[in-house]
């Protein structure tokens, strides 16, 4: 008997990583802005307030009359004698300082015959027990003046970016 042998051609394949080429783009848009802004306020205020607290053991009156002469005046003013302002930020890592020039405040006020102030605490005939025994009352002139500055400072960046 004879014998064949059969040869079976055996196929390699190799892998061996690729190395075509890609492409890549990439798209990247951006829009930032910035924005400074300044303000101050000054205000005055000058009247008269009454307070009173208590409890239903006491009656309140409270009166207040603020009479002013002539010639009392508040003015708020922004600019020296040379018509200009300034105000100079400083900012340090525990805060900040302002250095202000040619913001100003001046009032008089004049205070006439027939102000006065009034207060009075009366307890009732028979208290009830059932509250305390505790008040208090003021009649007063009150008269303010503040400056208040204001410095912000905002930025904003977007960006967007694309890849394929």
């Amino acid at each position: 008997m004879i014998t064949k042998l059969c040869t079976i051609p055996i196929l390699l394949i190799t892998l061996l990583p690729f190395t075509g080429k890609t492409q890549q783009v990439t798209n990247t848009n951006t829009n930032s802005s910035t924005k400074s802004t300044f303000s101050y306020v000054i205000q005055s205020t000058y009247g008269v307030t009454t307070s009173a607290n208590s409890s239903p053991n006491f009656k309140t009156e409270n009166e207040a009359i603020l009479k002013l002469k002539a010639g009392s005046f508040v003015t708020n003013k922004f600019g020296n004698e040379a018509e200009q302002a300034t105000a100079v930020f400083t900012a340090t890592p525990t805060g900040a300082n302002v250095d202000l020039n040619g913001i100003s405040a001046k009032n008089l006020l004049l205070i006439d015959d027939g102000t006065y102030f009034r207060s009075s605490l009366k307890s009732v005939d028979n208290p009830d027990p059932n509250y305390a025994m505790q008040a208090s009352s003021s009649a007063l002139a009150i008269h303010t003046s503040s400056i208040t500055i204001e410095r912000g400072e905002s930025s904003l960046t977007q960006s967007f970016s694309t890849s394929f």
